[in-house]
């Protein structure tokens, strides 16, 4: 598979492009504003992110670039029938997300959004140990400090803000345990020059979820999941981007009772998955996409708001 790579940032750069030719695809294409490429790349190098969408030379896309980008290069992608595997969020809002489902639905295009940790077997195990019908209670920490006035995420206009870069993890967590209707949403929001720097909350789901979460890009680096049913209690100490070799810890009431161990590169897992469904043909299910999407739409609409600065 040839891929052309939209955005030159720290993930495509350290992460994806590795790993795409790890996985034994080609590169192509780099789109990067700066003109920036690995090392001795031998491919082509455009500025114009919508020359690389149109390019004969690339059979998928993976679009790694600012957030408010993500709507406008996907829907050129789709419209030329070209798959495309793009970071999240997949759009700025609900609506968004819905025009994009339709357009790959229209062209018979397949469309996924970069959720890489639904491909890690953490998560899948961490679903099978609960039982059906529980009651399950959900704690989401996810922190970083970034306090660079031109860096996208501290930029409103380029989509930034702690809720769709980060908070949107805490919501995914929600919806692979089974959340699907959301029915109250309490917390705040802590603003400072356009952009959500801080969001926490707690939101209840009419399948007995509930997902409290705090999400900041002004803390040192952390970043934990706690999940709990009234029979059992799971600590995932690295939960989204987790080394190759993971752990989960199942809790007791003396401390760790059993610890759950994983080897797995959720990345390459990743574009395993996206170029297999290319190979067979398979429509994307963007319902989870969706629903997220509206939640964080949500958030934005019920959430106190403080503004700092």
């Amino acid at each position: 598979m040839r891929f052309a790579v939209l955005g030159y940032g720290k993930i495509a750069r350290e992460v994806m492009v590795p790993t795409i030719r790890e996985s034994g695809h080609e590169v192509t294409v780099i789109g990067s504003a700066r003109g920036v490429a690995p090392e001795g790349f031998d491919g082509c190098v455009v500025r114009d992110y919508f020359e690389a969408v149109r390019r004969d030379d690339v059979d998928a896309m993976y679009i790694a670039l600012p957030n408010h980008l993500h709507y406008e290069v996907t829907l050129e992608a789709l419209e030329l029938k070209k798959p495309v595997l793009c970071e999240k969020p997949l759009g700025l809002t609900a609506c968004q997300v819905s025009d994009l489902e339709d357009a790959s639905r229209n062209n018979d295009t397949l469309l996924c959004e970069a959720f890489m940790v639904s491909h890690h077997p953490q998560w899948s195990w961490l679903r099978s140990q609960i039982g059906e019908g529980q009651q399950i209670d959900i704690s989401i920490h996810f922190h970083y400090d970034n306090r660079d006035p031109m860096n996208i995420r501290n930029r409103s206009e380029t989509g930034g803000g702690a809720r769709l870069d980060i908070g949107c993890y805490a919501l995914w967590v929600a919806d692979w345990l089974g959340a699907r209707s959301l029915f109250e949403a309490h917390g705040y929001q802590i603003w400072l020059n356009g952009v959500d720097v801080q969001t926490s909350g707690t939101l209840w789901f009419d399948q007995g979820i509930q997902l409290h979460f705090d999400v900041s890009m002004r803390r040192s680096r952390f970043q934990q999941a706690v999940v709990q049913t009234q029979n059992g209690c799971w600590v995932v100490p690295r939960p989204f981007n987790p080394l190759n070799e993971s752990v989960v810890w199942t809790m007791d009431s003396s401390g760790v009772a059993n610890e759950e161990h994983f080897v797995a590169n959720q990345y390459q897992r990743m574009i395993d998955s996206f170029c297999s469904q290319i190979k067979s043909a398979s429509g994307a299910d963007l319902s989870s996409s969706l629903r997220i999407a509206q939640w964080s739409d949500e958030i934005t609409k019920m959430f106190e708001r403080r503004v700092i600065g």
